[in-house]
């Protein structure tokens, strides 16, 4: 498979949304919340990258369905996650901040799916769904993009950044750092994703 078509009718990859026999904001909520559960509890561990690589699998099956980016973001809106008890729901909803790192999430991997040209083979008058706001990330889907197609790893990337700073120029730092490498790690899982890496 490359990575601008998506399965046949012969060889479909399971669908997460489906599969799951949720609403595709459901599947996405959830998801979410698991990867942003382990990233706080256990840092970049297993349950981290696949969680978060279920996440992508949903975002994947959102842009094949034809969701644009703000569709999506209405219909996550729309169906929060509720118990019909105020108190309970109050503690449980995402925060802001929660709801915009969600935002830059999904952001990154439409842009990734729009700049690799992916799209569904067996629907040949398919409309790409556009990226509605970029937030000034195309430098780096592009860089992360041009380097895992040149080979590169998330971990040598980084490296080859550090190994690139000139003398006088410091580091991000470590909480910017952090974020960054956690948006290069979007990109390079959603490639692989629609390359059938696991």
């Amino acid at each position: 498979m490359t990575a601008r078509e998506a399965g046949s009718s012969d060889d479909k990859e399971p669908d997460p949304v489906e599969d799951a026999g949720k609403p595709i904001s459901a599947v996405l909520e959830m998801s979410f919340r698991k990867s942003w559960f382990y990233l706080y509890s256990s840092g970049i561990s297993d349950g981290y990258i696949e969680s978060l690589q279920d996440f992508l699998r949903a975002v994947i099956a959102a842009f094949l369905r034809g969701y644009s980016l703000q569709a999506l973001q209405f219909e996550l809106a729309s169906n929060e996650i509720t118990t019909g008890n105020a108190q309970l729901d109050e503690r449980i909803r995402l925060s802001a901040e929660e709801k915009q790192v969600r935002t830059v999430w999904l952001t990154l991997a439409y842009m990734t799916l729009n700049a690799v040209g992916y799209r569904p083979r067996d629907i040949p008058e398919w409309v790409r769904p556009a990226v509605d706001d970029t937030k000034g990330l195309e430098s780096l889907v592009m860089g992360v993009m041009d380097a895992h197609r040149r080979g590169y790893s998330l971990e040598s990337l980084k490296l080859e950044q550090t190994l690139l700073l000139r003398d006088g120029e410091s580091a991000l730092p470590e909480s910017e750092a952090a974020v960054r490498s956690q948006w290069m790690r979007i990109v390079f899982l959603t490639l692989d994703l629609i390359e059938g890496k696991p």
